[in-house]
């Protein structure tokens, strides 16, 4: 009998221990609190990976459709497109996670912007000057305009191109 009980116990918390551990989406973006530019966070190297981010992702695996990995295109859920930040010429700085670490920095940008940022770029609003793109599907471009772009293409991080390979999100736009 006390070893029915004991098993019963761990048993228990066993689950309850489950449970309390938080969820955790293997493939984020999550926007920077506060407001700091992009450029003045490209700048000051380090100080992106210890920024605070905001509390919920701006864009997680659930709101991906399919992710071209080859164009660094994804398509979205049609809710997420409705909840992307509005930025202002200065853009929207964010951050991309992997399974809990940051892998780069990056900014959403709007067509009114003629401030370059040498970071990958999320222009929100390239489908409505691009005929070719659908409302549904945004790039993260390698800068702001792309020739701008410096350094290490992180948008190619084997990483994220595993993750999403996991997640059988890896599909040609």
């Amino acid at each position: 009998m006390r070893i029915h009980a004991l098993f019963g116990a761990i048993t228990i918390l066993t689950l309850h221990s489950i449970v309390a551990i938080p969820s955790q989406n293997t493939f984020s973006i999550y926007l920077i609190e506060g407001t700091l530019e992009p450029t003045a966070l490209i700048r000051d190297q380090g100080s992106w990976k210890d920024a605070k981010l905001s509390t919920k992702a701006v864009i997680s695996e659930a709101d991906i459709i399919d992710y071209d990995f080859s164009k660094h295109a994804m398509r979205l859920n049609p809710e997420t497109i409705k909840r992307l930040p509005k930025p202002g010429v200065k853009g929207t700085p964010f951050v991309v996670i992997v399974n809990g670490e940051r892998i780069y920095l990056g900014a959403f940008y709007s067509l009114i912007s003629s401030i370059t940022c040498t970071a990958p770029v999320i222009v929100i609003d390239r489908g409505i000057r691009d005929s070719e793109q659908k409302g549904d599907t945004l790039f993260i471009e390698r800068a702001y305009p792309p020739d701008k772009g410096v350094g290490q293409d992180m948008r190619s991080d084997e990483r994220i191109e595993t993750v999403l390979g996991k997640l059988e999100k890896l599909r040609e736009l």
